[in-house]
């Protein structure tokens, strides 16, 4: 979080803590400072801060927090520059004409929770812009004296709910305050007429505590303008007469901590009493199912189109009734529902839920495991099961047998669960033939080009498979009639050049992957929008873009830039607009880059890092210093090109290279049999380090060509440590290893991505450091599996990053023919002559 301030006066210091919304923050640093920029003295009670927040123009606005600070009386220095002060959680009681006659900028005023009894009537002439006054959890007495409010008309935010009112009788003064769009009341006693001086005003939402209500008389709430009432229930009588009025008087209502409700939809619905909500919501419900199953079934009946219900609570699951087939909801809604009781029919809840006749159904964030498949043709088009405990079995209606009765659902969301394979889910869906939308994000999800060939709805146009552990081989299992595709937060490597054509993609994200390079558009001719956000490009080669000619918005910022001179060929194509133009191959084809300046940055050189793409530049004679000199020596290098291009054909300097390490090793060998003393206590040619995840070429690979693969070679093989088979049970680890290292002549670590993330492997890199300093002997190995870039390294593996750039390391070829090598490279190495098992015993 930044914090930046100007000097006392000045008509713009910013700051940029958050955007939008009302929030606190407690950096008591960052506050002494942006307080002694404005020249306001510190003082310990009293912590400023700052945000930016979003209008026709940009201001900056100062919050005064002095929450839970035991303040009796408001504070009388009070900044003029104030445009908030949170005063709430102290011991206030009394506000006075004078409290904030200083703070005229005041637009936000918070004192919930104090014990206010008496408020001037004077309080708030000095603050003609308050838009927000929240007064909640206090001891005021009389709603129809709030004398105050004559004198803050701006209100649109008003609390005055969980005080001592006996009588919700509201006062005149309400009636000016044409501004308000939020009302907070309660009171113990509600009747007709008491919102008579608020008939005037729509309000946007209507919030009425009626936990402590002991009487209200019917028809008190019918006179209300309100777009939304939000109540919080008492669980008494009063209730019923309090929901009957809500539901004729408001479209949305909203009803909360209901325990054991009765149906109160039912009556209504079999009186045809008047029902003007068009959307209920229920929130922290508690309530059985034959309770919940039958209240269901009265929505369903009622004129209700849109049901939500969150925080629900099943305390029994036996009896409940089916869902009507005659109605429908437009959407019906269960977030956050659980249930007490661990043993009870599964199937009967997801029956009910899947076959609820409603367009859109959600049932999220819940511990459900599986989802049924509807009985019949279901009229649902959206379905949102996100953030459950489903897996691949979701809909299956059993062995070959597929869900076939949604084929009206347009867009399927299933983020957020247990899904692990993709194929099983193409099957799931192949059925449902109307599916245009398809969201598998925040799983972990693979695919296998062997597993089986996908097969996809026809119409499916738009899929979010973002946050899985996808490589290339997912673009093997995509519909051909993609045209939206989100594979951001995978493990993607690189695009593959063989995939389908994909001729109606238009917009590809392949945010935070393993890319390398810009891929090109070969399997995807009509790309209109390419993000490459957050992966590994060095220095992109705009070269692959010339098969992208319908691109016109490309996303490659954030990502880890080499500013040298190659760079420098890429920059250049781009002009002050952001726009890169290209060769003149392209034609006149301009692509607009996204983010651009402010997410274009170098990573590398030191000189250049955290610098622009847009101020990187480099002298001509410092990427073209063999101009003058290219007439001459064209000749040499024409030779030497031709040299070079025949060694790397014939791998010349990887053989080179192999023999060079073997003299090595041979003469180092030579030198260690000389010093036989060096050797006592050392009783194996080798310990390896390796992480779990490369076990598989350990044994495979490693352990047989190092210790022999038959009876006649493992008599003359080496003498290997491996813990699996070495490590003495009831040691600790670390004692065990910490042994393995000083019995062993040498440390063989087998370096891969998963070695540096496993701590373990850490630890035994660490011991062999010091056991090498300590025997004076140069002991350790590195065997490079697989290129492990130094960026990815984790920084707690500095020893590691300094040994692979002073020391020579083995890398394992792919090529089998240069494999032979490697292996006689390495035996020599660890060649030594060691005690025998025999003498071992007798030592």
């Amino acid at each position: 979080m930044a914090c930046i301030a100007g000097p006392r006066g000045t008509p713009s210091a910013s700051v940029l803590i958050d955007v939008g919304c009302w929030k606190f923050y407690r950096d008591l640093e960052c506050s002494t400072r942006v307080m002694k920029a404005l020249g306001y003295p510190i003082r310990p009670l009293g912590i400023l801060l700052v945000f930016f927040l979003t209008s026709t123009y940009a201001m900056e606005t100062v919050i005064l927090n002095y929450s839970s600070r035991n303040l009796s009386t408001v504070p009388s220095d009070l900044p003029s520059s104030a445009h908030g002060v949170d005063l709430s959680q102290n011991q206030i009681q009394t506000l006075r004409n004078h409290d904030f006659i200083k703070t005229p900028s005041l637009s936000f005023l918070n004192l919930s929770k104090n014990m206010l009894g008496d408020i001037d009537m004077d309080t708030f002439v000095s603050t003609p812009v308050l838009e927000k006054l929240d007064l909640s959890y206090n001891r005021l007495q009389n709603l129809s004296n709030q004398q105050y409010l004559h004198h803050a008309r701006s209100l649109q935010y008003l609390d005055l709910s969980s005080n001592k009112f006996g009588v919700m009788a509201l006062g005149t003064e309400f009636s000016k305050l044409t501004n308000l769009q939020w009302l907070g009341l309660s009171a113990d006693t509600i009747q007709n007429d008491d919102f008579a001086s608020i008939s005037d005003l729509f309000l946007q939402t209507l919030f009425i505590q009626a936990q402590n209500v002991a009487h209200y008389e019917k028809g008190s709430l019918t006179g209300l303008k309100a777009e939304k009432v939000s109540i919080v229930m008492s669980n008494t009588p009063t209730d019923h007469p309090i929901i009957i009025d809500a539901l004729a008087s408001f479209k949305e209502v909203e009803l909360s901590w209901l325990y054991d409700p009765e149906d109160f939809l039912r009556d209504l619905v079999m009186r045809r009493a008047t029902i003007r909500a068009e959307h209920l919501h229920l929130s922290a419900v508690r309530s059985s199912w034959i309770v919940m199953t039958a209240f269901f079934n009265s929505v369903l009946m009622s004129p209700i189109r849109q049901f939500s219900l969150s925080n629900l609570t099943l305390t029994a699951m036996n009896g409940g009734q089916l869902v009507l087939q005659n109605y429908f909801l437009d959407s019906f809604s269960v977030r956050q529902s659980s249930v007490t009781v661990f043993i009870f029919q599964q199937r009967v809840l997801y029956d009910f839920f899947i076959n609820m006749p409603a367009k859109n159904l959600t049932l999220t964030q819940s511990p459900i495991v599986h989802m049924t498949c509807p009985a019949a043709v279901s009229i649902i088009q959206i379905l949102d099961l996100s953030d459950c405990a489903l897996t691949e079995k979701v809909f299956s209606k059993g062995l070959h047998e597929e869900c076939d009765t949604l084929t009206n659902l347009e867009m399927l969301v299933l983020k957020g669960n247990n899904l692990r394979h993709l194929l099983p889910l193409t099957l799931r869906v192949k059925l449902m033939s109307s599916l245009r939308y398809v969201d598998f994000s925040q799983n972990s999800l693979t695919y296998e080009e062997d597993q089986g060939r996908c097969t996809w709805p026809s119409k499916v146009n738009h899929m979010d498979l973002s946050s899985n552990v996808f490589d290339q081989n997912v673009f093997k299992c995509l519909p051909s009639t993609i045209a939206i595709l989100n594979l951001q937060n995978n493990q993607i490597t690189a695009v593959p050049a063989n995939i389908s054509s994909l001729d109606f993609l238009r917009v590809l994200d392949l945010s935070s992957n393993r890319l390398l390079d810009l891929s090109d558009c070969l399997g995807y001719p009509n790309l209109q929008k390419f993000v490459m956000r957050w992966n590994s490009l060095h220095v992109p080669s705009p070269g692959a873009l010339k098969t992208c000619p319908h691109l016109t918005v490309l996303d490659i910022s954030h990502n880890p830039y080499i500013c040298t001179c190659p760079l420098r060929d890429f920059t250049t194509l781009i002009d002050s607009k952001g726009t890169l133009a290209g060769p003149k191959a392209w034609k006149n084809h301009r692509i607009a880059l996204a983010h651009w300046p402010e997410g274009y940055r170098c990573s590398y050189p030191e000189y250049w890092r955290h610098a622009k793409l847009q101020n990187f530049s480099l002298p001509e004679i410092t990427c073209n210093a063999g101009l003058l000199a290219a007439t001459i020596l064209v000749p040499a290098f024409t030779i030497i090109i031709v040299v070079g291009m025949l060694c790397r054909q014939l791998d010349v300097p990887w053989y080179l290279g192999m023999i060079w390490k073997w003299t090595r090793a041979k003469h180092r060998a030579r030198i260690v049999q000389q010093q036989p003393e060096e050797l006592q206590g050392v009783y194996y040619h080798a310990f390896i380090s390796y992480s779990q995840r490369n076990s598989d070429w350990v044994k495979s690979q490693l352990l047989p060509k190092l210790e022999g693969e038959d009876s006649a070679t493992i008599r003359n093989g080496l003498r290997i440590c491996h813990h699996e088979r070495d490590f003495i049970p009831g040691k600790t680890i670390v004692h065990n290893i910490l042994r393995c290292i000083e019995q062993s002549r040498c440390c063989v670590f087998v370096l891969s991505s998963h070695f540096v993330q496993s701590d373990w492997c850490h630890y035994e890199l660490y011991f062999a450091s010091h056991q090498r300093l300590t025997r004076g002997m140069d002991n350790i190995i590195l065997i490079l599996l697989e290129p492990l870039p130094s960026y990815i390294i984790p920084s707690k593996y500095h020893h590691l990053k300094a040994m692979m750039a002073r020391r020579t390391y083995l890398e394992w070829p792919q090529d089998k023919a240069k494999q032979r090598m490697f292996w006689a490279n390495l035996r020599a190495v660890l060649q030594a002559d060691l005690p025998t098992p025999l003498e071992r015993e007798g030592e």
